[in-house]
């Protein structure tokens, strides 16, 4: 069987518990799992943490080669304040340390922000019993056993074994000739109308700044707005997508609902959201529920090195790593996925991935996909498509002031040669 599905937990709401209760299971869980998270720990080189819930502290350190969880504060290592909600999202998954720090629902008592989020994969390893990856523990076979071309290309009428059994392995897929240029240059003028009718303040789009000026950088529910795309998104060519595996996809019905996105990526943007380096799209938290859907990029233009290609870790979404930035020691390979007009990238949720910030000429490209189909015990929120919508435009606010207080360099945007 081929299959993409990690999960491990069911979707639906937390059950809130105090701080007893939360270190206690904590403590009992780490009975079963503190050896595997002990190894994270060394794997990363962390330093203790320490939680502070409504005023009661705790600390996992590392003893006798065990994760621990010790009552009071370590006496060094990052300290974590927060509430017995989010304390229990973090525990139970709905959010990740990211997830947690991003909307600023913990306070950092000592001494950053990014020590905490370091310890992401040790704390999914002593939740979920999930080793954290070490160098050289993930390899890439063929169907036939023999090493993985990773920079293969398919196309979408390719043996569906094939390609199926690709994408498990390495976690994308490029798939050529997907569509037509006349198509895309379709959807492509159906954007431009999209972009002239946006304003700063509709609640429907993401707005980035170039010495131009401010310009709409995402439409958010592109597909409400282009019957070209709505057409080319029930059609086989791209519903096939979501039957490469033997899991069960499932596709928000692009004539109704927001199921796609609009991007304009434009040279030299200054502020605002355009290109983020290295992350999940699980990295604010419910891998454990969720992942791994489908990540769908339909490149309306071509993307290059030197117009915004998208790059990938391949075998990252099969890697208990940390959801954001590239480690220095991580030893998977980081694969450009060039385009031309009418591809298409597919990504796992749980898959490392970048797209570089153009050079000199601009790039489209409309980001749809597919999630894993509801199991019983599942639990949904039934959400309009006003609220989903108002959800996405929030991150809008929050994901730039994040954004610059990381270190982002070159090296943030480097792939293999």
């Amino acid at each position: 069987m081929t299959t993409v599905d990690k999960r491990t937990r069911f979707a639906g709401a937390v059950e809130v518990m105090g701080a007893e209760q939360l270190f206690g299971d904590l403590a009992n869980r780490l009975q079963e799992t503190g050896d595997v998270a002990a190894r994270g720990v060394q794997v990363l080189d962390l330093p203790p943490l320490t939680f502070e819930v409504d005023g009661t502290a705790a600390h996992l350190v590392v003893a006798d080669g065990v994760l621990q969880l010790r009552d009071g504060r370590a006496a060094d290592g990052p300290e974590i304040g927060l509430d017995a909600a989010a304390c229990s999202e973090l525990f139970q998954d709905l959010a990740s340390t990211f997830g947690l720090v991003l909307p600023g629902r913990v306070e950092v008592l000592r001494p950053r922000a990014d020590q905490f989020v370091a310890w992401e994969p040790v704390l999914r390893a002593a939740i979920d019993g999930r080793p954290v990856y070490e160098p050289g523990s993930i390899d890439f076979r063929d169907r036939d056993g023999n090493d993985l071309d990773l920079r293969r290309a398919f196309r979408i009428d390719d043996p569906r074994e094939d390609i199926g059994h690709f994408l498990a392995e390495a976690g994308y897929l490029h798939l050529e000739g997907v569509f037509t240029e006349a198509e895309m240059a379709a959807v492509s003028a159906e954007l431009d109308d999209a972009m002239a009718a946006a304003t700063q303040d509709d609640g429907a789009s993401w707005w980035a700044r170039t010495e131009d000026g401010w310009y709409p950088s995402r439409i958010l529910g592109f597909n409400l707005k282009s019957p070209t795309l709505r057409e080319l998104t029930t059609s086989d060519r791209f519903t096939r997508i979501g039957e490469l595996t033997d899991d069960s996809f499932v596709q928000r019905d692009p004539r109704t609902g927001d199921s796609a996105e609009g991007l304009l990526k434009k040279v030299g943007v200054l502020e605002g959201i355009s290109d983020v380096s290295w992350h999940k799209d699980c990295s604010l938290g419910g891998h454990s529920r969720s992942c791994c859907g489908l990540t769908v990029g339909i490149s309306v233009t071509g993307a290059q090195r030197r117009n915004g290609e998208l790059g990938v870790v391949a075998g990252s979404s099969r890697a208990n790593v940390q959801p954001l930035d590239v480690r220095p020691d991580l030893d998977l390979p980081r694969i450009p996925l060039p385009t031309n007009t009418g591809d298409v990238t597919v990504h796992c949720s749980c898959t490392l991935h970048m797209s570089r910030p153009p050079i000199d000429q601009e790039r489209r490209v409309v980001y749809t996909g597919f999630s894993l189909a509801p199991r019983d015990g599942d639990v949904h929120e039934d959400l309009d498509p006003e609220e989903i919508r108002r959800r996405r435009q929030a991150l809008s606010d929050q994901v730039p002031s994040i954004e610059r207080e990381r270190i982002v360099s070159a090296e943030a945007f480097k792939l293999d040669a």
